[in-house]
């Protein structure tokens, strides 16, 4: 059993009881009062035998108190009826994940009630306050600063509370941050207990570093219960006012519901798998299904071997040259590489595009890591904020949501920003394979430093569910990406066929047209239409809108988009010629009808 356990009984409830005093109680409860103002619902964590939540509780605050003591319990009980509030209670251990069975609250207290369990046991219950609140919820964190105990700190100490003689015997260890030992108590009927003391005694620092990594921005730090009071070296009692920030959006969060029967659902290009078709069938043969299914790669678990030669036909490296296969790692899909890649941020700041795609800094955050979500509208404008935070990763897509494709030079030269600032560059192209053959930032991996590219064949081959992507990393960052990145991440059978898909020499040329002919045209009726459009690289099978109510007056006719962000939508362009008359008709563009497609786009149709 965890050592507090058997530490809050009724023996350190009689020492507390000569210490909270109801004047600290009440100068406590007047503090809290002022932060929580807007708040109704408050969870109380650690809240002892109620003093302060049944303070709240009187100023009209819907309490809900947790602790592990089924003693102090057991007093608040009591003292809740004689105050006549209503306090609901639950007895669980803060530092466990389950147990806590609470409502839903708009605020969450902890009042000395912090440094129980160790670093990791007090981070995951931060974590877990954070998905209580919601986005913005505040969370008032008291704790007692080593700074100031540890000038006063004794090994040995006496003290006489009510009928009782506590004597304490611990040690406080500097490494660990852990003040450690007993506490024996001598009553007045001459029967005895010994307590075990186990405390992590924090530095306001480090506090602040954990909320931040549970999801937390501090607002403030006060010292001794007043507000804008500053903490200094000798402040015993720090209280942080953290609110719970804003989870990134999943990029899942647009494709959820189910659009009614008689609506065009513009969240995602389906019609392109009609011209990829022949490319997906052909590389199908070669992969030879039924053998490979049962190959298990322990001679190449990461796939590099088998795919170096290939990406570097695909990718645009000079004849008889290629990337070292330790410098590719084969991952679940190009997700699936961004969730491993997540872990080399080790906390630090991921530097993300508001255009970019959200897995890796969702992940990151997750994990703990600060995100900093800037617009990426030049070189110049990245530029300058990674020398502004020293990112450790600074991810960009390529080519984004909005705006044309970066050229290699200009990702080159972020490349050297980056290495100056000691950050990883990681360029996801995802949505590179509508560009033409040969059109990749990869093959500036092999002089650049960390740097990592991804590349996938979900968007425009339309086999996602192959789950097969491709991170072609730096020489200097090989090692350490593969740290981050599962092995035999991609099945056998699924690289044999993403390979032949790659390994034609221009798989998508038939989407590449059908894209080109039919994009211009949907963009024009759309703006006929009233819709504001936003510029996008020519070769992605999208158009971005922006979000207006003219835009949603057209797309009321029954088009469903995607909502990329605020202000901000997603329409995919329709390609099907079925697809494409329903469109244009709801939009308004019906002399526009009849845009076949061309012979060029045909061949991809039929295998």
């Amino acid at each position: 059993m965890p050592w507090y356990q058997d530490y809050f009984t009724a023996d350190y409830w009689a020492y507390a009881d000569a210490e909270y005093s109801r004047e600290r109680t009440e100068a406590e409860v007047g503090y809290l009062a002022a932060v929580l103002a807007g708040c109704r619902r408050v969870l109380d964590l650690g809240c002892g035998t109620g003093r302060h939540a049944i303070g709240l509780a009187r100023m009209g605050f819907e309490m809900t108190g947790v602790d592990v003591s089924e003693h102090a319990l057991a007093r608040a009980a009591r003292s809740a009826a004689e105050a006549g509030v209503e306090l609901r209670l639950r007895h669980a251990d803060l530092l466990s994940r389950t147990g806590w069975d609470v409502p839903s609250v708009d605020a969450v207290i902890c009042v000395q009630a912090f440094g129980w369990g160790r670093d990791a046991d007090q981070l995951r219950m931060l974590r877990d306050v954070r998905r209580l609140l919601p986005t913005g919820g505040p969370l008032v964190l008291d704790h007692s600063s080593i700074h100031a105990i540890a000038g006063a700190y004794r090994s040995r100490d006496r003290a006489v509370a009510g009928s009782a003689t506590f004597t304490f015997s611990r040690r406080y260890d500097p490494v660990s941050g852990r003040s450690a030992g007993q506490v024996d108590v001598a009553r007045s009927d001459g029967t005895a207990a010994t307590l075990p003391d186990d405390v992590r005694l924090y530095t306001p620092a480090e506090v602040r570093a954990l909320l931040s990594s549970a999801g937390f921005d501090v607002i403030r730090a006060d010292a001794d219960f007043r507000a804008g009071n500053p903490v200094t070296i000798g402040t015993r009692y720090v209280q942080f006012v953290a609110v719970a920030r804003a989870p990134v959006k999943s990029a899942l969060a647009g494709h959820r519901g189910q659009p009614t029967a008689d609506a065009v659902d513009l969240r995602t290009a389906a019609d392109e798998a009609d011209f990829s078709r022949a490319a997906v069938a052909a590389a199908w043969p070669a992969a030879g299904a039924a053998g490979i299914a049962r190959r298990y790669d322990l001679d190449d678990p990461y796939g590099g071997v088998r795919s170096a030669p290939v990406l570097a036909a695909h990718l645009g490296w000079p004849r008889g040259r290629q990337p070292g296969h330790a410098r590719i790692t084969v991952g679940a899909g190009v997700t699936g590489l961004l969730h491993g890649l997540s872990r080399m941020a080790r906390g630090g700041i991921v530097l993300a595009d508001q255009d970019g795609h959200p897995q890796l800094a969702e992940s990151a955050a997750a994990s703990g890591a600060q995100l900093e979500v800037r617009p990426f509208t030049s070189v110049t404008a990245v530029a300058e904020a990674i020398a502004e935070l020293r990112p450790a990763l600074t991810v960009i897509d390529r080519p984004a949501f909005t705006g044309p494709r970066w050229p290699a030079s200009a990702i080159a030269e972020l490349a050297e920003d980056a290495a100056r600032a000691g950050s990883v560059l990681v360029v996801d192209e995802t949505c590179a394979c509508y560009l033409p053959p040969g059109d990749s930032t990869a093959p500036l991996t092999d002089t650049a430093q960390a740097m990592i590219v991804l590349r996938g064949v979900s968007k425009g081959y339309c086999c996602g569910g192959l789950r097969i992507g491709f991170a072609v990393a730096s020489p200097d960052l090989a090692a350490e990406a593969r740290e981050s990145l599962a092995p035999l991440a991609g099945s056998a059978l699924s690289l044999e066929v993403a390979l032949g898909l790659i390994r034609q020499a221009d798989p998508l040329a038939s989407l590449r047209t059908r894209i080109a002919e039919v994009k211009p045209r949907v963009e024009a009726v759309a703006r006929q239409a009233g819709m504001t459009i936003a510029r996008t690289d020519e070769h992605v099978p999208w158009i971005a809108l922006l979000d207006s109510p003219a835009t949603r007056s057209a797309l009321a006719t029954g088009l469903i988009v995607k909502d990329m962000r605020p202000g901000m939508l997603r329409m995919a362009v329709p390609l099907a010629p079925g697809r494409y008359d329903a469109v244009m008709a709801r939009l308004g563009g019906a002399g526009d009808h009849g845009v076949r497609p061309s012979a060029e786009s045909l061949r991809g149709v039929r295998p």
